[in-house]
């Protein structure tokens, strides 16, 4: 089973509603990261997924998370590189995300 990182954009109006169509998808986790400056926002979702549902995932992203606006449509898709095991990790580690 080959893992990818998903990166993408979207306007924090859209998150709730993408999140739940990503589990819809089988996406177990999500990490969410809002960015806030005067007259901009954006939020950056970041899930590992199967190489076999990318297209999928992608899909799902641009028709449920986009409003036509900048910096919508930007979306990342790379390996999933896992941390060396003998690598610390400092602070708490939520997740595969973390790693």
């Amino acid at each position: 089973m080959t893992l990818k990182r998903i990166t993408t954009y979207v306007s924090p109006t859209r998150v709730h509603r993408l999140i739940g169509e990503l589990g819809l998808s089988g996406i177990k986790e999500i990490k969410v990261v809002a960015y806030f400056k005067p007259l901009s926002e954006v939020s950056r979702i970041e899930l590992l997924c199967e190489d076999s549902v990318v297209d999928r995932v992608v899909r799902v992203i641009h028709e449920v998370g986009t409003t036509g606006e900048p910096p919508d449509h930007l979306v990342f898709v790379s390996d999933y590189i896992p941390r060396p095991a003998n690598r610390s990790v400092i602070g708490r580690r939520m997740g595969q995300l973390d790693e």
